[in-house]
């Protein structure tokens, strides 16, 4: 088991509010700014500009995770 932190160039503070409308399970504090989450097996904790993942067990599972995140965001930023 593993985990990755990724640092992010932009901040996605304001997508955040429609994320956790949109990820079932997750949970959301918006006076921190920290979203949370389970995808697969994976623990998912989000900051304004910090992505820290846990419990990998592969590291094949982040592409599609990052995706999946880059097209939600994308995705309410658009909105």
């Amino acid at each position: 088991m593993t985990r990755a932190v990724i640092k992010l160039y932009s901040d996605i503070s304001s997508a955040m509010p429609r994320m956790s409308n949109i990820i079932e399970g997750c949970a959301y504090n918006p006076e921190a700014n920290l979203l949370a989450f389970r995808f697969k097996n994976m623990v998912i904790n989000m900051e304004s500009r910090l992505i820290n993942i846990s419990h990998i067990e592969d590291e094949n599972e982040i592409k599609p995770l990052m995706d999946w995140l880059v097209s939600l965001i994308n995705g309410t930023n658009n909105k």
